[in-house]
Formats: C-alpha cells, structure tokens, sequence
C-alpha cells in the first residue's frame, strides 16, 4: 500500500459508488495520509470531507477532474490545489449535467437497438442527478435475466475477456467517444478548462494519458503547450510500458509527476486505494506537494 492517493471519486460523480464521507473513512482504513477526491466537474465533496479529514489528521487536497477537448479529442484534466469555492465549478458541473440528462435516452436507445433488454424501472432506480451512464445501463442489463443468453454480454460476465471491470468496460465498448451509443457533449477546450483552473488559484495536470491519447507523442506535446504542467504518470491504467513512456515524457518535459488510484467503487471493482507498489512515492510527490504550499 502507498500512503498518496491523488486521483478518487465520490457519489457527487455520478459513476461513484461511496458519499464523500464513506471515502475519507476507507482512506483512513487503508493509510492514506495524502489524498484528493477529484470529481467529475465538481468540487462539492471538498467541503463536506474536509472536516472529516482533518480529524483523522489526513492532508486533503482540493482537487477536480474536468472533461475538455483539444483537437476533437476528449480529455481529463486535474486541477489541483484550486480553491473549491470558485463558482466557475458549479457553473461547469451543471452546464455538463445538463447535457447528460438531455442524452441518457439517447444511449438507451442505443443499447436497446443492439439487442440489449432495459428496463426503464431498473434504469430509473440506478440513475444519479437524473443522469444515466453507460457503467449503469450495464449494472441493469447484466443483472436482468432477459439478458441471460445475449452473446453481447459474454465478455462482461465472470470469467469473461472484459470481466476485470466489467461496468466501465461496457462504457469504453459502447458509450465512449467513437463507439455506437456515443452522444457528443459539448465539452469546452482545455484552454478554457487550463484558465478555469488557474482562475481558481490551481495548476493544471493531464489525467491517465493512456486512456485518451494512448502514447501519442504530438498530441501530449499540444496538450502541455497549452499549460498542463504536470502529468499523471502513475495510474490503475497505465501499463509498465504506458508508465515508463510517461516518465521519460515529464522528465523530458521537466513536468510535474502525480500518481492516482482512479478509484469509483462498483463500476471499477478491479482498482483499490492507494495500490500503485511505487517506493519513492514522498520523493516522487515532494514538487508536487511544493508547488501545492
């Protein structure tokens, strides 16, 4: 186990299984003693763990992770040491909401198209902020037994090539951008999301750049161009090879390097607190935590 955990969500993402509350308490559990909760366009769950955080005598870092693009590529970006007060968060975290809402039947209907049995009762019961997912539309097609025998579902189910993180990797298969159910949000640049973070007093690191550009050399070199000073090197999907491309990229590029579980709940039951096995976590964070005071 490390003690730094800098990237984990809560309920106030809608993917996110524990109340900020229940997460600060499993951080504890685990020996956390630095760790950021970095939701999904929102800083909400700051102000209600902070407290709580303080009492078990763990460092929590404001933090927020936001969609953006660049070059029709959709991106995460970390903010990181913002104040969480700044009303640009809640403007952004509504604006987004809004636009799920409006598509969440479309990727129903989607799904449905495919094959796949939904229940709009069982459908109604999992969704969050009136937004339904992909890793949901899986919960409740994997759990129907109309869905017993569809060939579709195989790799999702025990056993299966996709069962590691079965939920999620229904979203990555049919909801994410280029897929079949993909419904284009209207996500603003990473210019205006890099400027939004430093408005609010932060700094701008990439998230799990293997997930979104792969190892794509050009497009990381745009993507630090236009301000993300850092990058996480160190995540639950990063292979050793993703790892060891992303380091030699920071030292190159003189970044900042942070590490981050990504940790949901459910939809990624495969990934844990604060398991990343790397030995020089303190010296690997200390520019980190410098350019934080």
């Amino acid at each position: 186990m490390n003690k730094i955990d800098l990237h984990m969500h809560t309920t106030i993402s809608n993917d996110g299984t524990y109340s900020p509350e229940t997460i600060i308490q499993m951080c504890h559990e685990a020996g956390l003693e630095i760790v950021a909760l970095a939701d999904h366009n929102s800083t909400k769950a700051f102000r209600i763990a902070k407290p709580i955080a303080d009492a078990y005598g763990m460092k929590l870092i404001p933090a927020v992770e936001l969609d953006c693009h660049i070059d029709r590529i959709n991106l995460h970006v970390l903010g990181y040491g913002i104040n969480p007060n700044h009303p640009a968060f809640d403007a952004y975290e509504e604006e987004i909401l809004t636009q799920e809402r409006n598509s969440s039947q479309f990727v129903v209907n989607k799904i449905r198209e495919l094959g796949i049995h939904l229940e709009d009762e069982a459908l109604n019961r999992v969704q969050i902020h009136g937004v339904i997912t992909g890793e949901m539309i899986a919960e409740v097609a994997l759990e129907d037994s109309k869905n017993d025998n569809n060939e579709l579902l195989v790799p999702y189910r025990e056993g299966g090539s996709r069962s590691q993180n079965p939920l999620v990797n229904f979203y990555w298969d049919y909801c994410a951008q280029g897929k079949v159910a993909y419904y284009p949000i209207q996500f603003r640049t990473i210019d205006e999301i890099i400027q939004m973070i430093n408005d609010a007093g932060g700094f701008a690191i990439l998230a799990h750049p293997g997930n979104n550009i792969k190892t794509n050399v050009d497009v990381f070199k745009k993507i630090i161009d236009k301000g993300v000073i850092g990058v996480e090197v160190y995540s639950s999907y990063h292979s050793p090879e993703v790892i060891e491309h992303y380091h030699a990229l920071a030292l190159e590029h003189d970044l900042i390097m942070t590490l981050g579980s990504d940790f949901h709940g459910k939809t990624k039951p495969s990934i844990h607190l604060g398991k990343f096995n790397i030995p020089d976590e303190k010296q690997l964070t200390e520019r980190f935590i410098a350019q934080i005071k």
